[in-house]
């Protein structure tokens, strides 16, 4: 009866784990089909205002011959801003096609000594305990299908008091329910997930982190969303973030409001 019971248990397992597989292989094909486009969709003004908050916070982790961990790095934009703040960074990704941008970049930025490009799988970290001072983790989590797992991980190769930092799509966003919706009708599925900032904030807890800021990006912006995502129309978003940036840095700072922001942009502490 025991032995029926294990059996049963592993092949359960063994289903999970294969779903698990087939969907990080999924999401991969779908990144290096559209790496060149994913890649011009990161020079909108929407994209470039989270990299300057997320930027602003790996500034002051900064220090010279400390050890950055970009996990789940893309096209490397986030990767290079460790390295200008001082870190030497490894920048990982399970998109071969995401890597080849990004070693191109870092080519042309001659950091080609203080970044470290590696194809990996973010569940199955390839470094010993305690390995970097400072994680980012940009835009990674929403793709996860094992989100407890990679914390896990995350955890493991981060030093004691040391930072993670991460960015994900916001879960009330109004712009994001409302994109919701157009997907529902035109039957398009959505393989990315949307995390709720209470769950979040719960899962970072239990596997062994302090959240020190939570942030918001784009709230009243929210608004010229059509054109703060829209590369083809820089210009005209750069010109409407001048009257609604400001209004939005008030905004993001109250706590009740920060929640319906575009993204969550968090900083947390391993204990």
């Amino acid at each position: 009866m025991d032995l029926k019971v294990d059996l049963e248990a592993e092949r359960a397992n063994m289903t999970t784990v294969s779903e698990a597989t087939n969907a990080k292989i999924k999401v991969m094909t779908y990144f290096d089909r559209d790496v060149l486009e994913f890649d011009f969709e990161r020079t909108a003004a929407g994209y470039r205002l989270r990299h300057r908050l997320v930027k602003g916070l790996v500034a002051k982790e900064g220090t010279r011959g400390a050890f950055a961990f970009d996990v789940g790095c893309g096209t490397g934009e986030y990767t290079v801003s460790l390295a200008e703040a001082g870190f030497d960074t490894v920048g990982g990704d399970f998109s071969k096609g995401m890597l080849t941008i990004a070693q191109s970049k870092v080519r042309n930025q001659g950091l080609e000594e203080r970044i470290h490009l590696v194809r990996l799988e973010s569940t199955r970290l390839p470094f010993r305990n305690e390995s970097f001072g400072t994680i980012s983790c940009i835009a990674v989590l929403d793709w996860l299908p094992d989100t407890y797992r990679f914390l896990l991980e995350v955890n493991r190769v981060l030093k004691h008091g040391a930072v993670l930092i991460i960015c994900v799509d916001a879960a009330w966003s109004p712009y994001r329910f409302i994109k919701n919706i157009r997907f529902a009708f035109r039957r398009q599925r959505r393989d990315a997930q949307v995390l709720n900032a209470v769950g979040l904030e719960r899962a970072l807890t239990l596997h062994g982190f302090i959240v020190e800021k939570f942030l918001g990006d784009v709230l009243f912006g929210q608004a010229i969303s059509h054109w703060l995502y829209d590369p083809e129309r820089k210009f005209l978003a750069n010109k409407a973030l001048t009257i609604t940036e400001p209004v939005d840095s008030h905004l993001r700072s109250l706590p009740i409001l920060r929640f319906l922001s575009e993204h969550y942009i968090i900083e947390a502490r391993k204990k």
